[in-house]
């Protein structure tokens, strides 16, 4: 998927053109659209699951719930409608999925040509993955799920059983850790070497207990040479990137992958290295679209892409900003050195306007 567009959406008042590509990065301050983006992919992925599920009838009229499914939770039609329109336009590479009201004021109606057939996407791939901004903290347990065994959850609920079930998944050679150390290219040896690249010296055991129906997770801190030990002694850093490595490195190849917030409860250094992960899975063929607030994950993706010659072109960074008139979408060109060509008010310059203010205040003092 290359081209997003959105109209009469939430903050999105008027028709809007959003870019896309193999690692889409949208940044902007609060509540200026960026959520609303991942929103619509995931209304557009849940209508192409309703017409999947009636292939082959006659069934043109579907329902399209605003709450529930891949954890949507929109509320109402007049609570994401904008300028008291009765129709939502989302345009996904040129197919149109338009959107009215119906008797439920907490479903949409969305009415399919008969003779339409939907284009080939990333997002329409039969292996589709999210990990929404609030994810589970540290736990022992997590409940065994009946979802596919590479799905971790919307909130990485199932990662413990994913690391578990797939012991001997081989991970493909370009997802690795790259380097002579890094030699064992099974699932949870890849985690391992993944997060102490990102959080260093944790290494941990996945086990399954089938008649409580849980599975259990325990780390240890390697450097201290510790026994196993709970994850609440490991804080909500560990937890909330574990479910992200894993899904990086067991996605389907040309699938899509949206993760909201991928710099939550990490270290600056960690915040750039989980963006220079993202980057290689991105280059590896899963289609990344990630929201983030951190300058040190599009930096960490920048550093990637010149270290591995990643084009330009296949790193999309949307600037969000919001008016009188709606949402506003401006992509931030880079050249082929990864240098960010123009550089918009707002756009992650706050620590040179702190330190500007600091040293005003010095020179009064």
């Amino acid at each position: 998927m290359d081209r997003l567009k959105i109209n009469n959406f939430k903050s999105f008042k008027k028709e809007t053109d959003i870019d896309l590509s193999s690692i889409t990065i949208n940044v902007g301050m609060n509540s200026v659209g960026k959520s609303t983006v991942i929103q619509s992919l995931l209304l557009v992925r849940q209508t192409f699951d309703e017409i999947n599920k009636y292939k082959g009838t006659q069934e043109s009229n579907f329902n399209i719930r605003l709450n529930g499914p891949y954890d949507l939770q929109l509320g109402t039609f007049n609570q994401i409608i904008a300028n008291g329109q009765d129709n939502i336009l989302i345009s996904l590479n040129g197919d149109n999925f338009e959107y009215s009201k119906q008797d439920d004021e907490f479903s949409l109606t969305y009415r399919k040509d008969a003779d339409r057939n939907l284009q080939t996407t990333a997002l329409f791939s039969p292996k589709f993955y999210y990990l929404n901004a609030e994810r589970l903290g540290p736990r022992n347990y997590q409940s065994i799920g009946e979802y596919s065994n590479k799905f971790c959850g919307y909130h990485g609920e199932y990662t413990f059983e994913v690391l578990e079930k797939n012991f001997n998944y081989i991970v493909p050679q370009e997802r690795r850790r790259q380097g002579d150390a890094f030699t064992v290219s099974t699932l949870p040896k890849q985690v391992e070497y993944w997060m102490d690249y990102i959080a260093p010296g944790i290494a941990f055991d996945a086990s399954k207990d089938t008649d409580s129906r849980t599975a259990k997770l325990r780390m240890k801190q390697t450097v201290l040479d510790t026994d196993f030990n709970s994850p609440y002694n490991f804080g909500f850093g560990i937890s909330y990137l574990l479910p992200i490595i894993v899904t990086g490195l067991a996605a389907d190849k040309a699938s899509s992958f949206i993760v909201e917030n991928p710099e939550a409860h990490l270290h600056p250094a960690g915040q750039s290295k989980i963006g220079f992960f993202l980057a290689q899975m991105a280059h590896a063929g899963v289609q990344i679209v990630l929201e983030t607030h951190s300058e040190h994950v599009v930096n960490g993706i920048r550093l990637y892409a010149l270290k591995n010659a990643m084009s330009a072109e296949s790193i999309c960074i949307n600037y969000f900003t919001t008016n009188s008139e709606g949402t506003s979408v401006q992509r931030i060109p880079l050249n082929d050195k990864m240098d960010i060509m123009k550089w918009p008010e707002g756009f992650f310059d706050q620590e040179e306007k702190d330190l500007q203010e600091l040293r005003h205040l010095r020179r009064n003092s």
